[in-house]
């Protein structure tokens, strides 16, 4: 279920008030590893391993054949952990 933007942006908007006066935070690097890990779950939950390859390589991985090879053991991994 995803969260409202609008309720992400406010959470946003808290976290920086109540930071006032430290270091700030680096918002956009915050969106983009949520996005991340979201792009990941989706990943993680196929089923099928044609399916994670050509996922992975949407993303712009995975041409590396060593690469995809440590993508896919965990991706194996997780997926025979699942069927158990």
């Amino acid at each position: 279920m995803l969260d409202n933007p609008k309720d992400d942006d406010i959470r946003d908007v808290m976290a920086e008030e109540k930071r006032r006066g430290k270091r700030p935070q680096d918002l956009e690097a915050r969106k983009l590893h949520k996005e991340r890990l979201e792009t990941l779950r989706v990943i993680l939950a196929l089923t099928r391993e044609q399916e994670a390859i050509d996922a992975i390589r949407l993303l712009g991985h995975g041409d590396d054949p060593k690469e995809l090879e440590e993508i896919l053991k965990v991706w194996r991994a997780l997926s025979s952990s699942k069927k158990r």
